[in-house]
């Protein structure tokens, strides 16, 4: 089963591809996997966004290093990071915390195109599929139905997230693209027992990290714990500082 789905994995990033492609990029488990595998058949380029010193762009280098790949950095004052807001509400108003993932998408995204990329690939539906977040464990002792509601969420990310950076790179003018939310993979995953998908507690994503493996992406990769982009960005911090002024200036919307 695990070559199976590596094998789906690594077809679903090759279709999503061009001649030269961007990757936005972090160093975690799903960017070094995509970065990784598209890099046998593009050029691929990496963008990272983040604070300065932020985790994100340290790690961002170190893994770009061992992908042997070009890595170009957004790096945010608190002035850039509240001025992106602006323009991701604009674009697709909601509240600060949907908002506030699209900041470090907008300024990935931003440097692809102004670096004449027509296309960027996001890591989105990992968490979903691979029971990446902490509270998908909080939900199993609570005795809900874990892989009813890991299955809801999967199919419903195109209308919510995925939707938003859509709409929000289209804005820009590039394309996003998504290789690992694919119906392929899905079928797949889900025909896995749910403890053997939760079996990594700790680090998440147990199973696409063995995939990884499988596929060569770095173990320094492999081995980062997961960590939303937001936090590791250092983006969410500043907007909590900012957050009274934030919700004053820009309403939150459903």
């Amino acid at each position: 089963m695990l070559k199976e789905l590596s094998d789906a994995i690594q077809h679903s990033i090759e279709e999503s591809m061009e001649d030269r492609v961007a990757v936005s990029f972090s160093g975690g488990l799903d960017s070094s996997l995509i970065a990784h595998v598209a890099k046998k058949t593009a050029e691929v380029h990496l963008f990272s966004a983040g604070t300065e010193d932020c985790e994100d762009l340290q790690f961002a280098e170190k893994v770009a290093g061992k992908l042997f790949l070009p890595l170009e950095r957004a790096v945010l004052s608190e002035s850039d990071v509240l001025a992106i807001y602006s323009k991701c509400y604009e674009i697709v108003p909601s509240n600060l915390l949907k908002v506030e993932l699209l900041v470090p998408v907008y300024a990935v995204a931003k440097l692809a195109k102004a670096a004449g990329l027509d296309a960027i690939m996001f890591g989105s539906g990992a968490e979903e599929l691979f029971v990446g977040y902490e509270r998908y464990y909080s939900y199993l002792e609570e005795g809900l139905d874990l892989d009813k509601i890991l299955r809801e969420e999967f199919k419903t990310l195109k209308d919510r997230d995925i939707a938003a950076t859509k709409k929000l790179c289209h804005k820009i003018g590039i394309e996003a693209r998504f290789p690992l939310y694919s119906n392929r993979i899905a079928e797949l995953v889900f025909s896995i027992p749910l403890e053997e998908r939760m079996a990594e507690r700790e680090l998440k994503k147990g199973i696409l990290r063995d995939a990884g493996k499988l596929l060569g992406v770095p173990e320094i990769a492999l081995k980062r714990k997961k960590r939303a982009m937001q936090y590791g960005s250092g983006i969410h911090k500043i907007l909590l500082k900012h957050a009274d002024e934030i919700n004053a200036g820009f309403p939150p919307k459903v």
